[in-house]
């Protein structure tokens, strides 16, 4: 299948309009739920993995939770500090969700347009 300039700009825009959304609480909770599908903790959700690292005090390993349930790869500098700091307080699922949604929206899903890409989109 050949695809037209035309094409790959619509849908090249429809991605950047997709990553401008805001996280919701139940994009985060509903991608947390998923299953850890490899490794000693096969068959867990990663939202109770990262619920028993907050309960045990290791946050980064909840925040490595919440990054790989949301496909997060490389986090600004700071950006994982700061949200282990926001959710070391938590106890619930849904303060998780809500925590983690504002988070990854601030960091991950702004109104930025890279510069290379051509204005003409």
């Amino acid at each position: 299948m050949r695809i037209t300039q035309r094409h790959l700009r619509r849908l090249i825009r429809e991605a950047l309009n997709e990553a401008r959304e805001p996280m919701t609480a139940d994009y985060v909770y509903k991608s947390l739920m998923g299953k850890q599908e490899f490794g000693p903790n096969e068959g867990l959700t990663r939202m109770q993995l990262a619920m028993d690292a907050i309960a045990a005090g290791d946050f980064m390993n909840a925040v490595n939770r919440v990054e790989d349930a949301l496909w997060i790869d490389d986090p600004p500098e700071g950006a994982e500090e700061e949200l282990a700091s926001l959710i070391a307080n938590v106890r619930t699922e849904e303060e998780l969700a809500d925590i983690a949604a504002e988070w990854g929206t601030r960091h991950f899903r702004s109104a930025y347009t890279d510069p290379g890409m051509p204005s003409g989109l």
